[in-house]
């Protein structure tokens, strides 16, 4: 299965942790709503939350990587899954996998590709669920 989501951002809570030099390594805690109501329930419906690991330089944002949890239900089944997905600045997209899962969505597998651009943030999921 395949479908493409707009999420809303509630939560951005950034901090530097080592700011040496001209790159500074941060990190931030992400908050996310899901709701597939215009997706008549074919996707997600819950929250997430994640936590990323960034890189900036003088010209601005360099790189990020993330491990985030969302608790939901998906296709009718309730449960949580784990993402790790990240990019550089010279992407278009973040890439990533669903890495584990829990309740319901236990056994689930596949990709997740983050975009942010001027249609808003959305998700790409391709999943199998046993």
């Amino acid at each position: 299965m395949r479908f493409t989501q707009a999420f809303e951002i509630t939560k951005w809570d950034q901090s530097d942790y080592d700011d040496a030099g001209d790159l500074t390594l941060g990190r931030a805690v992400v908050g996310k709503n899901f709701s597939s109501a215009e997706l008549e329930g074919a996707g997600l419906d819950g929250t997430s939350s994640a936590e990323l690991l960034m890189v900036g330089t003088p010209a601005g944002p360099a790189a990020y990587t993330a491990v985030e949890r969302f608790t939901g239900t998906l296709a009718g089944r309730e449960g949580t899954f784990v993402m790790v997905h990240g990019a550089s600045a010279d992407q278009d997209s973040s890439p990533g996998k669903i890495v584990a899962a829990d309740g319901d969505l236990t056994g689930i597998t596949g990709t997740v590709v983050f975009e942010h651009d001027d249609k808003g943030p959305r998700l790409t999921l391709d999943y199998e669920l046993p």
